[in-house]
């Protein structure tokens, strides 16, 4: 083998390094460092060798699940006679009864429960006993806001319930207000006191997304396909966003609405939880199919203007 060239034709000579002088107290302090660090390395490779213990509960549950796999079948059957739900479709049963969906309790309203409402109503005498017996409200009575609305005509009693709206003013209780409006369409007591509590809604809503746009950022939440006429109902968006109940167009404005996105029908119904066959959801249909006939651009052929000659059958 070939020796290299040396550069330049030139020896090379080592180079002298001179240390620095360390002191003694450094040197002492160094290795006491290097034991401590040495003995902290063994400790954590004994830590890994010796097993975990689970706590309490975790251990317990797994003693149990061991056990009752060696139970006979007569101590199992015996468990299951003591269970409230016999089966998983009693169970389910038992959810939806214990509860239910907004439309569920609507159609399952008595004239007997709005009648207690009215009754504890003409017991209150001051705002302070008013606010007591809003708290006092559960769900299902929550549904009979509305309702007992839709049946009072004088101006002191609508006035406790719309005020009882305004304390436990809820996207639920807009959900019960809004099905009442469907079944009593063109109740006006119902559709005030609904359009009252979507404003109040909005400006809820309006402070919440300030909030939210001031800490972070919100990722919308995804569609889900819970097949035809399911829905997750605390997604269903305020009509008011089209148009107030109380306004004077609101029928049209919520056919124009569909006419200019060009949605189908069936889908807006949906998306908005008009059920179909109610009279809210017949006017619609009506005005949205003058709409795409071209009937509406001439008020003397729309069905309204034909319905108010129309003779009453005897």
């Amino acid at each position: 083998m070939r020796k290299p060239e040396r550069a330049g034709g030139h020896d090379i000579r080592p180079a002298r390094v001179r240390l620095p002088e360390i002191k003694p107290e450094t040197q002492e302090k160094a290795e006491k460092s290097e034991e401590v660090a040495s003995l902290r390395r063994g400790a954590g490779r004994e830590e890994q060798l010796i097993p975990r213990r689970l706590p309490p509960p975790v251990a317990g549950a797994l003693l149990r699940s061991a056990r009752s796999r060696q139970v006979d079948p007569q101590a199992i059957r015996k468990r299951r006679e003591t269970l409230k739900y016999k089966s998983f479709r009693e169970a389910i049963d038992g959810c939806r009864e214990l509860h239910p969906l907004p439309v569920e309790l609507i159609e399952s309203q008595l004239p007997s429960d709005s009648s207690w409402l009215l009754a504890q109503l003409k017991e209150i005498r001051t705002m302070e006993h008013l606010k007591t017996f809003a708290d006092s409200l559960s769900y299902r009575d929550l549904s009979l806001l509305f309702t007992s609305l839709s049946l009072l005509k004088r101006r002191e009693e609508t006035d406790q319930v719309q005020n009882l709206i305004r304390l436990r003013a809820c996207h639920y209780l807009y959900l019960c207000g809004w099905l009442t409006l469907q079944y009593t369409y063109p109740r006006s007591s119902v559709s005030k006191a609904l359009s009252d509590l979507c404003m109040i809604l909005e400006d809820v809503r309006f402070v919440r997304e300030s909030e939210r746009r001031t800490g972070r950022r919100v990722t919308p939440l995804p569609g889900i396909p819970l097949g035809p006429w399911r829905m997750i109902w605390s997604r269903v968006p305020l009509i008011s966003g089209i148009a107030l109940p109380n306004s004077r167009y609101f029928i049209s404005d919520i056919a124009g609405e569909i006419y200019d996105s060009k949605s189908d029908l069936n889908a807006f119904f949906h998306e908005y939880a008009i059920y179909p066959g109610l009279p809210l959801a017949e006017a619609i249909t009506t005005r949205y199919k003058e709409m795409v006939s071209g009937v509406a651009a001439n008020p003397l052929l729309s069905q309204d203007f034909f319905d108010r000659f129309r003779k009453t059958e005897d």
